[in-house]
């Protein structure tokens, strides 16, 4: 499901506008998603009309769970640019209502409640309903994929087809036939705002191999799951490597002290094993038989450095 908020934020020059996509619709296979479309549709004609306005910006990530799009405008703004994104509010207010199962908008300002279209201006009964669609017009929409053969509004205002009699429905219910849908167009690859996203996910893919030198182990796609990366990576500038090792900071300081703790264990054990000096090692002195009347001084002087050392010599 594509889920669409809208919200307004106090500042001290006004309200800060702020429009976001996320999700995959998931109405048909990709390709002849019509709900994917139309959301699409709707965020990049927003994008193109902004562009090159000061006061807005916009923001692309790939995430887990699919795209996500956010489009802001600070304050003040032109009065077109509140249109601009009135325009796409309502937009996504249609399709909210028409494909509920694969869009979900929500509108969470404090003027949202008079801003909003009336979504019941249409219901059947509803002051001003709009006319019912004739035969034609449903079965093209039908035939369109903005309808669904199965709704009911479809089954009420749409009069049974002149071909329709009693060759086309059961004998039992009484229900019609749905015929098979026409094969739908692709989707242009394609799409304003395209460029936009390829570049982001090049720099992705150039940084990703570069962490892979360092750490071999490393997969965005499972770096993302940590939400303090993913927070880390939505902001300006922030490279790979920097929110890499901003999120694994106290992960890098447990490893910094056990590698430190080892150290120490190894060393100890080193000196341990170390052969003990004459001097500090347990037992008797060395005794040698030689006779000092027939010592050289050569032989007299190495003694004598042997004693100053802590050795002791008996003769």
């Amino acid at each position: 499901m594509i889920k669409v908020l809208y919200n307004e934020l106090d500042g001290p020059e006004g309200l800060t506008l702020r429009l976001e996509a996320a999700g995959h619709a998931g109405y048909a296979p990709a390709g002849q998603d019509i709900v994917c479309a139309g959301a699409s549709t709707l965020m990049q004609a927003l994008v193109s009309l902004l562009a090159g306005e000061e006061s807005t910006r916009s923001d692309a990530w790939d995430e887990p769970d699919g795209p996500r799009l956010a489009v802001v405008a600070d304050a003040p703004q032109k009065p077109w640019v509140e249109g601009a994104f009135e325009l796409a509010k309502t937009g996504f207010a249609l399709l909210a209502e028409r494909y509920p199962d694969n869009l979900r908008f929500a509108d969470v300002s404090r003027r949202g409640e008079r801003g909003m279209m009336d979504l019941q201006l249409f219901a059947e009964g509803g002051e001003g309903a709009a006319p019912a669609l004739s035969a034609a017009q449903t079965q093209q929409a039908i035939a369109s994929g903005t309808m669904k053969p199965g709704s009911a509004k479809a089954d009420e205002a749409a009069p049974p087809a002149p071909e329709e009699t009693a060759e086309g429905t059961g004998g039992e219910g009484g229900e019609s036939e749905s015929k098979p849908q026409p094969p739908r167009p692709p989707l242009p690859e394609r799409f304003p705002g395209r460029e936009v996203v390829d570049g982001l996910h090049s720099r992705w893919a150039a940084e990703e191999a570069l962490m892979r030198r360092v750490v071999p182990e490393f997969s965005l796609k499972e770096e993302l799951r940590n939400p303090e990366m993913r927070r880390l990576m939505q902001l300006p500038g922030m490279r790979m490597a920097d929110a890499y090792r901003l999120a694994h900071y106290n992960d890098a300081l447990r490893q910094a002290a056990h590698d430190v703790e080892q150290g120490v264990v190894e060393r100890i054990r080193q000196r341990a094993a170390r052969p003990a000096e004459n001097g500090t090692r347990p037992g008797s002195a060395a005794v040698t038989g030689a006779d000092v009347s027939r010592m050289s001084r050569a032989q007299r002087e190495a003694l004598e450095r042997k004693a100053l050392h802590g050795e002791r010599i008996v003769f």
